[in-house]
Parts: C-alpha cells; sequence; structure tokens
C-alpha cells in the first residue's frame, strides 16, 4: 500500500487541528474544575492568612509569658 503524499499531509494536517483543538478544550475544562490562577491564588491566600493566625497566636502566648516571667522577676526584688 502506498501512501501518497496529498494523503500524508493531509492527515498530518488533521492531526495538528485536533491536537491543538484538545488541548485548548483541556485548559477550559481545567478552568471550570477549579484549577485556573483564580483558585489557586484564593487557595495559597487562605494558606496564608492561616498561617499568620497561627503566628500571631504563638506571638500572643510568647508575649503573655515574657509579661508573667517580668512580673515573677519584679515581685522577687522586692
Amino acid at each position: 500500500m502506498e501512501i501518497k503524499a496529498l494523503d500524508f499531509f493531509l492527515g498530518l494536517t488533521l492531526g495538528a487541528i485536533l491536537g491543538t483543538g484538545l488541548t485548548l478544550g483541556a485548559i477550559k475544562v481545567r478552568g471550570w474544575l477549579g484549577h485556573s490562577e483564580a483558585s489557586r491564588l484564593k487557595s495559597e491566600n487562605r494558606t496564608l492568612k492561616r498561617r499568620l493566625a497561627e503566628k500571631d497566636r504563638h506571638i500572643g502566648r510568647m508575649l503573655s509569658e515574657t509579661e508573667r516571667l517580668a512580673e515573677k522577676l519584679g515581685q522577687e526584688k522586692l
């Protein structure tokens, strides 16, 4: 069986068009399913807010411990 040049180029062109179309379709579907840039940034923002709240609680605990120790040392000197 002989493959003619015209058949080869038609197949190549059709394959390239289908490949491009499927790639663009996959990008759209991923965007609809929540893998978009906006959803990634929202998730990252949520994570950063949670970490900031944890650090604030930690700083609060350390500050109260420092105040308690300073008060204890102040009472010992009197």
